[in-house]
């Protein structure tokens, strides 16, 4: 693999692959340049929608030259700091629609997750053009999501994709230019790896698979439905690579996405033994609040009740202020009447 401690570094939006970010992604993408360098190798190269440039580099290790091309102006400034020191590398900022090459120039083009980005009269055109530009002899390696397996109804759509397609579109589109097409499937599949010891020095492997069904029983592994297309298209078979090996396996040396997964587990059961100890301290706290609004409510009719006797009470003081005042007036009325009724007597005598 090619130096990717950069000097810089772009972010990830999603739009194109960043070396150092974790995921599937990962395997997906080193996966295919490590593919395409083995039939890379001696070779004119034209790596188109380069990115980041990692997997321009990664060719460039077997190749006699490579160029990358990208839309982004970004991506090639920073495709060109960071791996400009190769000799037989360099970096253009183009559309893969319009290629500023010359016809015949290339031997093998390399386009990854490309055409899904172009809407559908601009792919026709950008085929055309590699077609234009590669050798008579030369290949063509691209690679294509799987519309129904990578959108299935109902999944949230990738923002970056203008125009998904399926194998027999794919197929259409290529025929015209092409027609000698070997496919390859590709997506993440977990399971487990036995290898014979030593390992053949031709490198050839038979391959064997298995898969463990629903009620337990063990058969032969049927391959599941393809994420990813990855076709080796050329002209006419004499221009195909002469093999294509059946089966491609790819990780890398510090298993850093399997220990993501055993992190990811491990964190999952922390966080559900604390959750549990949450979600206890929860119902103790809501158990308490309950009790708590019961005496709340209890303290509520006490208080209603108290200030109904407070509101009698007032009432009652406010009655007997009035009869007092009813008192009063005859009473005044009687000590007039008899301070009267003395003063006349006392004039008689």
């Amino acid at each position: 693999m090619p130096d990717t401690k950069a000097s810089s570094t772009l972010d990830f939006t999603g739009e194109r692959f960043v070396p150092g970010i974790p995921g599937e992604i990962v395997y997906e993408h080193w996966h295919r340049y490590a593919f395409a360098q083995t039939l890379a190798r001696g070779r004119r190269v034209l790596d188109v929608a380069c990115g980041e440039g990692y997997g321009s580099a990664l060719l460039a290790a077997s190749a006699a030259s490579v160029v990358g091309i990208d839309v982004s102006d970004e991506a090639v400034r920073h495709a060109s700091a960071n791996y400009g020191a190769h000799s037989n590398l360099r970096f253009l900022q183009a559309s893969a629609a319009s290629l500023p090459l010359e016809d015949r120039s290339v031997d093998v083009i390399v386009s990854f997750e490309t055409i899904e980005h172009l809407p559908q009269a601009l792919q026709a055109s950008m085929i055309e053009g590699f077609a234009r530009v590669l050798a008579p002899d030369g290949m063509l390696i691209l690679s294509s999501p799987n519309r129904p397996e990578y959108s299935p109804p109902g999944a949230p759509p990738n923002p970056f994709h203008v125009c998904e397609l399926d194998r027999k579109e794919l197929e259409v589109l290529l025929r015209p230019f092409f027609p000698s097409q070997v496919w390859l499937s590709q997506r993440l599949w977990f399971g487990s790896t036995l290898w014979r010891e030593p390992i053949s020095t031709s490198g050839a492997m038979e391959a064997q698979a298995w898969q463990q069904q629903k009620d337990g029983e063990i058969a032969a592994a049927k391959l599941p439905a393809a994420k990813y297309f990855i076709v080796v298209a050329a002209r006419d078979e004499r221009a195909a690579p002469p093999s294509v090996s059946e089966l491609s396996l790819f990780s890398d040396v510090g298993e850093e996405e399997l220990k993501r997964l055993y992190f990811q587990a491990a964190e999952v059961l922390r966080l559900d033994k604390l959750a549990t100890k949450q979600q206890k301290i929860l119902e103790e706290r809501t158990t308490r609040l309950q009790s708590l609004e019961i005496t709340l409510a209890q303290h509520k009719e006490e208080t209603r009740l108290l200030g109904n006797a407070l509101q009698e009470k007032e009432t009652l003081l406010r009655y007997r202020e009035s009869l007092k005042g009813w008192l009063r007036f005859p009473l005044s009325r009687l000590r007039r009447r008899f301070s009267g009724a003395a003063k006349s007597d006392s004039a008689n005598e």
